[in-house]
């Protein structure tokens, strides 16, 4: 049986349930985050939970219990559904509403999911991927909020030209991917966008294992850039760092996974299974 939180109980999931009036499916008000374990421990989940914080700080949502029992229920929801290594994503809506509209900060809904970890296939690390591009912002681009409509209409788009990924961009910048953050080396510097974009949990972790390694240059990133840059890849909670070698049509560099990156991906995986 697998079993979620929903409310101040973990029931199971079969039987959790929310009101057709939340603000979270009538009007898509509400936060998230997501997190993974690493040999059965959640990876980061005080930045995960910190950034779940500033997400509904904000929306202006209340979060109705503490940081510290928000661990304790994750951690407890993870040993119970005993799955070897899993996902697990915090939801907190703006809960029932009789209008449809009027939020109330004492009545809100916060669920937490949990289910068995995939990993990508490894082909991905050792070939690379391809991401699409697509013009978009996201509207709240430092809270990490429930709409992700235009990555769930891009799925079909994306599946017929064999990417991974969708990139995101805006006029003549490259932004973010739709579930992740995204990189470029040129040569021994490493590059990432800073401005209109979510903060990944892993995109800080890679910034922060990287420093001493590599120079790191966090500014606005052109899509011009892409002809000069010597290796690609993106970074989120289920793929870690995720080697680009093709965009659209474009060939990144050799096409091939690099050096640096290569370094770092394995520089991850040590750091991670210390976790």
């Amino acid at each position: 049986m697998q079993y979620c939180y929903l409310n101040g109980k973990i029931i199971p999931l079969s039987k959790a349930a929310l009101s057709p009036k939340d603000l979270g499916i009538l009007r898509g008000y509400g936060v998230f985050d997501f997190l993974r374990t690493y040999n059965g421990k959640p990876f980061l989940l005080k930045e995960h939970l910190a950034r779940f914080k500033n997400s509904a700080r904000i929306l202006n949502l209340k979060i109705p219990i503490s940081q510290e029992k928000l661990e304790a229920v994750i951690k407890k929801l993870i040993k119970k559904n005993k799955f070897k290594e899993s996902n697990t994503r915090i939801v907190l809506t703006g809960g029932p509403a009789e209008d449809g509209l009027t939020y109330n900060p004492k009545n809100t809904t916060l669920y937490i999911l949990n289910w068995p970890y995939h990993a990508p296939p490894p082909s991905f690390y050792t070939k690379g991927v391809k991401l699409i591009t697509h013009e978009y912002q996201r509207q709240t681009p430092r809270a990490k909020v429930l709409n992700y409509a235009p990555a769930i209409a891009l799925q079909e788009k994306k599946k017929k030209a064999s990417a991974v990924e969708t990139l995101y961009t805006q006029g003549s910048d490259l932004l973010e991917a739709a579930m992740s953050n995204f990189f470029i080396f040129k040569k021994d510097t490493l590059i990432t966008p800073k401005d209109n974009i979510l903060f990944g949990t892993t995109r800080n972790f890679t910034i922060k294992i990287a420093r001493g390694h590599f120079k790191i240059e966090q500014k606005r990133v052109l899509k011009k850039e892409l002809n000069f840059a010597t290796e690609a890849f993106i970074t989120s909670t289920t793929t870690d760092i995720l080697p680009v070698v093709r965009i659209d049509n474009k060939i990144v560099a050799s096409g091939k996974v690099g050096k640096n990156t290569k370094f770092l991906m394995s520089l991850f995986k040590e750091y991670a299974e210390k976790n």
